[in-house]
């Protein structure tokens, strides 16, 4: 007879050598004394050995079924917590977790640090630019283990993972506090006549969405320095009269250096997607993982709008813009 692992009959013979009896077995197996008696027919073909002796008690184990018990119990346990679900203790996790993103989107994430502290204080999140990751490579790192989640906008991703929106936003020109642009409300002239800052993601790059939308007006812009870090964009931008162009969020976090004004000039919403590979999707630390992001994300969001800039001098009219704060 075949000696292939028959989880079934092993499950079985546990209930068997616990109750020593086939009616109180049955009855733990949630099955029919007939049935239960086949699988121990079976076992005693597998075995080569009776396993049990009828007895007045029920039925005595044979030497060779104590010694299969001695092991059975330990395999037994070992293979129910391979298959059943995993739990999660957000305080006793040490999981290490990968996430990718953009210079800017980290930047607005990192007050979540101290509150994953707080909840998860052994679990490790490791940063990873996101900027020049091609979709294929996304998709690879995702699947192998190498990279957990990844945010971005729809274009960056690839198409066949788990997806949640986190963040829809507009953008606003930014400028430094004190700079000689004083007035309450910014016009495209007022734009176009300025030195711009452009935050190039991958280096280099000089022309983005706001030019693009420009040209199609017959208009055009200035751009005179491009960084790929929002850092080095902010220390610039406070440091200069060279204006730039943030998201809502962005602007809003910056609101103690930057003042900011309305973009002129439409380019649509910023979306930002929170993805994974289907790997994943059920992992527990993963789960809560990805929750957090979403609450700090929408954190953001919530916060209120980023105010139109009035230097103190001029003063502000019920119905017009507002003192930045």
């Amino acid at each position: 007879m075949s000696k292939r692992l028959d989880l079934n009959l092993l499950q079985a013979l546990e209930a068997l050598l616990a109750e020593r009896n086939v009616t109180r077995a049955a009855v733990r197996l949630h099955t029919t004394q007939p049935a239960l008696s086949a699988q121990l027919a079976r076992l005693r073909r597998m075995f080569d050995d009776p396993l049990f002796i009828p007895s007045s008690r029920g039925m005595t184990p044979t030497p060779r079924a104590l010694e299969i018990e001695e092991r059975l119990s330990d395999l037994m346990n070992g293979l129910r917590t391979v298959v059943s679900p995993r739990r999660f203790d957000p305080k006793t996790s040490s999981d290490t977790i990968s996430l990718a993103a953009t210079d800017a989107t980290q930047f607005l994430l990192a007050p979540m640090v101290q509150t994953l502290r707080a909840l998860a204080p052994n679990l490790k999140v490791a940063g990873r630019p996101v900027q020049r990751l091609t979709k294929p490579e996304i998709d690879r790192l995702l699947a192998t283990g190498q990279l957990d989640m990844v945010i971005g906008t729809p274009a960056l991703l690839p198409d066949d993972l788990r997806a949640r929106v986190v963040s829809t936003e507009g953008y606003r020109c930014v400028l430094r506090k004190g700079h000689p642009f004083d007035r309450p409300k910014m016009t495209l002239d007022d734009f176009c006549s300025f030195d711009h800052l452009f935050v190039s993601p991958f280096g280099g790059d000089f022309r983005g969405d706001v030019d693009a939308a420009l040209e199609a007006m017959d208009r055009s812009r200035r751009v005179v320095v491009s960084v790929p870090s929002v850092l080095v964009a902010t220390r610039i931008l406070e440091t200069s009269n060279i204006v730039g162009v943030f998201s809502e969020s962005l602007a809003r976090r910056e609101a103690h250096i930057l003042k900011s004004y309305p973009l002129p000039v439409d380019i649509g919403k910023l979306q930002l997607v929170l993805a994974w590979h289907e790997r994943t999707h059920v992992n527990p630390a993963h789960q809560w993982f990805r929750d957090r992001i979403a609450d700090a994300m929408k954190r953001v969001a919530d916060a209120s709008e980023p105010k139109t800039y009035v230097e103190r001098h001029e003063p502000a009219s019920s119905e017009g813009p507002q003192r930045a704060v």
